[in-house]
């Protein structure tokens, strides 16, 4: 092979990974406000908290993760911010960045854009109750449809991610282990339980009324691994707005290995975290932490009503599409200016070797 071309080929392999790892952020990947472990490669970075939870029982105390998040769930054009208890973005609850590496180091997040999150007023029902109200990211209306059961209460992130997607919805069976406070005790029992979310002061005084269409039809399941014990519920199909699979898996305190495949429904005026699209998969991957879920409907009316919803605090950002676009065009540029280059060497290789036989044949 001629060395133009092998010198293009390198050119070209040069510059592709250029572009390419120019689409990722590398991030810390570990446990702890503080911690400096080990590290990943995603569309975003994210520090997030994580409860170990199963209903009402919480194991631990939340703990800070910190890792990667990648997938098609994602937009594109999420802007670089952490979501706050206060004013002065002390108490962060969970930060996305891929304004450059480890961005989700405290440091660093502390230097984000800071946004408060919003704290409902909700009624609270139920054994978990330590008063009529409760005070919390989202509200919860849960019902065991076999016995009859109600409660409600608070639901704030106990995973990161699948809370997001669930705002707004009436789910069978609940997306997490910490949605069905005390009315399920099993993966069986989980089935016959739905579990609604919303976020408005009070939105659970009733339950939250569901009038969209449901003709996507699911299999529900649950299953669970907690303290070396595995139960698994039986297969069933149920009918919703949305089918939807989740799975949790957590080394930190207890192991825990939740699944769950089930049916989502949204109400008219359920609003779209901003960081999301309605439809696709998203993945978090942390040391000791993994949270993946996907959503999928054929109905697309659905899925414009999500969009017209959608979280907009600020203008987008330019989106990694754009992005993409525009690096091609550099790698473009770039392969245009090497390939001048190599071809510029080789003509004087070949004018030098010429120049070289003529005095020599002299």
């Amino acid at each position: 092979m001629e060395p133009f071309t092998w010198n293009f080929i390198i050119s070209f392999l040069v510059a592709l990974s250029f572009i390419r790892s120019s689409e990722s952020i590398k991030c810390l990947d570990c446990v702890g406000r503080n911690c400096m472990g080990s590290f990943c490669e995603g569309d975003y970075c994210v520090l997030a908290h994580y409860a170990p939870r199963w209903g009402t029982v919480e194991w631990e105390e939340p703990r800070v993760v910190k890792g990667c998040m990648n997938g098609k769930m994602l937009r594109s054009d999420v802007r670089s911010h952490c979501e706050t208890a206060d004013e002065d973005g002390e108490e962060i609850f969970t930060c996305f960045c891929d304004s450059k590496d480890y961005c989700n180091g405290d440091k660093a997040a502390r230097k984000l854009e800071v946004q408060p999150v919003n704290l409902f007023t909700c009624a609270c029902e139920g054994p978990h109750c330590k008063s009529d109200t409760c005070m919390g990211e989202l509200c919860s209306y849960v019902i065991n449809h076999k016995s009859k059961e109600v409660e409600k209460g608070c639901v704030n992130a106990t995973v990161p991610l699948v809370e997001r997607r669930s705002a707004g919805s009436c789910m069978v069976p609940p997306i997490t282990g910490a949605m069905h406070h005390t009315v399920a005790k099993t993966p069986e029992e989980l089935l016959v339980t739905e579990s609604c979310v919303c976020g408005a002061d009070y939105c659970n005084t009733e339950k939250p009324q569901i009038t969209v269409k449901e003709t996507m039809k699911c299999t529900a399941f649950a299953k669970t691994e907690m303290l070396g014990t595995k139960v698994a519920s039986r297969n069933i199909t149920c009918t919703g707005e949305y089918c939807f699979r989740a799975r949790i898996k957590s080394e930190l305190g207890h192991k825990l290995d939740y699944a769950t495949m089930g049916c989502a429904s949204f109400t008219e005026e359920a609003s779209l975290a901003e960081e999301l699209n309605p439809v696709g998969c998203a993945k978090f991957e942390s040391e000791k932490v993994e949270v993946e879920a996907c959503f999928k409907t054929d109905d697309k009316r659905a899925i414009g009503r999500a969009r017209a919803n959608q979280e907009m605090t600020t203008p987008r950002r330019k989106s990694k599409s754009s992005k993409s676009r525009t690096n091609v065009f550099l790698l473009i540029i770039i392969l245009i200016a090497l390939s001048g280059l190599v071809w510029k060497l080789e003509l004087h290789k070949k004018l030098f070797r010429s120049s070289y036989d003529t005095v020599a044949g002299g």
